[in-house]
């Protein structure tokens, strides 16, 4: 129906300016294109010398044309897009008159016929005002159609060119003017096609999976859900590392909206701002063609380009749904008013189990549902990580039976962190059999791994979660007492026991001089940790975890606020973490508070150093009748570590003086370790 339209349109403005087409080619015989090619495209098959149509007879094809237009059926993929777009009947006669001449080789070639001007290439403004207007009042309403603000312009549905360099810019109704390849296609009902943007930066994403893991009624789900129906404006952010279930979140909300998503990746945009704001009306003028919802990948996202995007898509009235990596939330908030942030992998336990079952049924895998549970406890990964570490474990098991090993040498295949640049791996070979700890401090330990292997049965299967108001599934714990006492090995062997690794954290490279640096060292830190099954350690933790001072200067203002980000980590972390220090007073009372465990290791007495004594002295070291671990033990007043050290040095004097190690050797051994702590030793 536009073609025919249009070939009325062009038949009204041939007949009404045949005298300057005429007389500007002085010879119609000269034209490139003939008087016998136009009056076959517009006479729709009248061959010369016979006439144009008359007057009547074109004011009665133009009205046929313009009925059918308008008893044109809702559905039609024209009049759904005014729908979307906002557009009137004029709106409409520009695109589907300018579509039709870029479409219809016969109609342009009759165009350049028509406006005399066989160096013109595109349309102008004033060749259409006069094509599509019946006098000067209805040029003016016509005209109105492309001032900046008017939707034609203002979401990128015509494009206005320059075609006079030598001017600063060449007046309205001289410009050329044309609509995009994808507003065609969508007239057409076609996929609008995403051309003119750089490769990999807007496509449709694939349909959400059959089953969603999250429950219809989380709030993630239905805060995305609810900006999809409504249209609302208002910009939402997704908090989380790859893999998180961010996208299909989006993807399950549009698609119960029954709208599509496609994704935009502002990493593939160029950064020039004028270069990158003119990307964003292509982008945004597609995904509202394809009436989607927009999902923006946004970690490239600055907040200067922030700010443009969230422009452009108020005035596209496009709503905008951003995914971005913990920590991005704050320049986002301040170049988009009203954002709403949401951590979609802040998921309970149930979740997580319903993740892992679907995802093992996905990949044809059974486990018993106490190794069920173990996973659960124990890996804190994103949806993509479990997906593909069950892919990469399938390629080693042939049968549908999943053991942990399996898994987990899987997932230490698949999911790549950064913890190494932050913290340091610690191993040992050491067993509880080498720990000499009383009564009361193993009693503590082994009832903090009863803490790490149960969370799940306890928290969501027996309902204690709810009580704890969510706070209670991470599990902190300090280790305090004098150095030597057995902290950092109780954690080597609490890591060992429960099957995780160990990392001690590495404050030289955690601590920054700069203001802001340590916050962000601190948050990928803990990102990182989430991903796997680790342990974070964090020795001398004072230092990080000093009570809070009196604000007097900006140092301490800065200073307290790395306390204060650092406890808002330790309270959202799911994972175990634990501190030790020697100074337990030093240690800031709202973290006590927020620890499930405080033991103290005290220095051993005499009984248990005389344990400490025996179980540093291995079998095959060569030693003395004359040794009296009993005296040793009364004497000197000292750490395991000490103990250690000095049953080391004692060995080593033996081995240079070709002798066994006795009494003697260890005696002077250890008072050399005492002086270098500076202490005297007694007896």
């Amino acid at each position: 129906m536009p073609i025919a339209y249009t070939r009325a349109l062009l038949a009204r403005y041939v007949r009404r300016y045949w005298v300057r087409a005429v007389e500007s080619s002085g010879n119609l015989d000269d034209l490139l294109v003939t008087v016998e090619e136009v009056a076959v495209t517009l006479g729709k098959g009248i061959q010369p010398p016979v006439p144009l149509p008359s007057d009547a007879e074109l004011s009665t094809r133009l009205a046929e044309c313009r009925a059918d237009r308008e008893a044109r059926d809702l559905n039609h993929p024209a009049i759904a897009l005014a729908d979307r777009t906002g557009l009137d009947v004029d709106d409409l006669a520009w695109l589907e008159v300018l579509a039709a001449l870029q479409t219809e080789p016969s109609l342009l070639r009759t165009a350049t016929f028509a406006w005399a001007d066989f160096a013109v290439k595109q349309p102008t403004v004033v060749f259409m005002l006069e094509l599509l207007a019946d006098d000067a009042a209805r040029r003016r309403q016509i005209e109105a159609r492309l001032t900046p603000d008017a939707p034609l312009r203002r979401l990128g549905l015509i494009v206005l060119g320059e075609d006079r360099a030598w001017h600063p810019r060449t007046p309205l109704l001289q410009r050329p003017v044309s609509v995009p390849d994808g507003v065609i296609r969508a007239l057409r009902g076609e996929h609008p096609g995403g051309e003119g943007l750089p490769p990999g930066a807007l496509w449709p994403s694939d349909p959400p999976p059959d089953s969603l893991v999250l429950p219809p009624e989380a709030r993630v789900l239905r805060a995305v859900r609810l900006a999809a129906q409504q249209r609302d404006l208002t910009p939402i952010l997704l908090i989380g590392a790859a893999g998180a279930g961010r996208r299909t979140l989006a993807s399950a909300a549009a698609a119960t909206a029954d709208r599509p998503l496609w994704i935009l990746d502002v990493a593939a945009l160029d950064r020039e701002p004028l270069v990158f704001e003119a990307q964003c009306v292509m982008a945004l003028r597609d995904v509202l063609l394809a009436d989607a919802v927009l999902l923006v990948r946004a970690d490239a996202l600055d907040a200067d380009r922030a700010a443009i995007l969230w422009r452009r898509a108020q005035r596209s009235e496009v709503a905008l749904l951003l995914t971005a990596r913990p920590g991005a939330a704050a320049h986002l908030s301040g170049a988009m008013p009203g954002l709403r942030v949401i951590e979609p992998d802040d998921t309970p336990p149930s979740v997580r189990r319903a993740l892992f079952e679907r995802l093992l049924q996905a990949n044809a895998f059974w486990v018993d549902p106490d190794l069920l549970g173990r996973f659960v406890d124990t890996y804190r990964l994103t949806p993509g990580d479990v997906d593909r570490a069950l892919a990469d474990a399938r390629i080693e098991v042939d049968g549908p039976q999943l053991t942990a090993a399996h898994f987990d040498r899987a997932v230490r295949r698949q999911v790549r962190t950064h913890l190494s640049d932050l913290a340091q791996r610690v191993t040992t070979s050491q067993t509880w059999d080498d720990l000499v700890l009383g009564g009361e401090q193993r009693a503590a330990l082994d009832e903090l791994m009863a803490h790490a292997r149960h969370r799940s049965q306890v928290f969501e299967a027996w309902g204690l979660g709810a009580k704890v108001g969510g706070r209670g599934e991470g599990l902190g714990c300090l280790f305090s007492g004098p150095p030597g006492t057995g902290k950092t090995m109780s954690a080597a062997l609490i890591a060992q026991s429960l099957g995780l690794d160990l990392f001690q954290v590495d404050l030289a490279r955690i601590v920054d001089k700069y203001v802001g640096e340590t916050e962000k060292k601190l948050a990928r830190l803990f990102e990182e940790a989430g991903r796997l099954p680790v342990i974070l350690l964090f020795d001398e933790a004072d230092s990080l975890f000093a009570t809070r001072t009196k604000v007097e200067s900006s140092n301490d203002r800065y200073a307290n606020l790395e306390v204060n980000y650092l406890l808002q980590l330790m309270e959202r972390h799911t994972g175990i973490c634990i501190l030790t220090t020697n100074l337990e007073s030093s240690i800031d009372a709202a973290l006590m508070r927020r620890l499930r465990f405080r033991i103290h290791f005290p220095l051993p007495g005499p009984n248990m150093r005389r344990r400490l004594w025996q179980a540093m002295l291995p079998p095959r070291l060569p030693m003395a009748d004359d040794v009296d671990l009993d005296a040793l033990a009364r004497r000197f007043e000292m750490s395991g570590a000490l103990i250690r050290n000095a049953v080391v040095r004692a060995a080593f004097r033996a081995a240079a003086a070709k002798t066994l190690v006795d009494q003697a050797t260890l005696e002077q051994a250890t008072r050399a370790e005492l002086r270098e702590m500076g202490r005297l030793a007694s007896g």
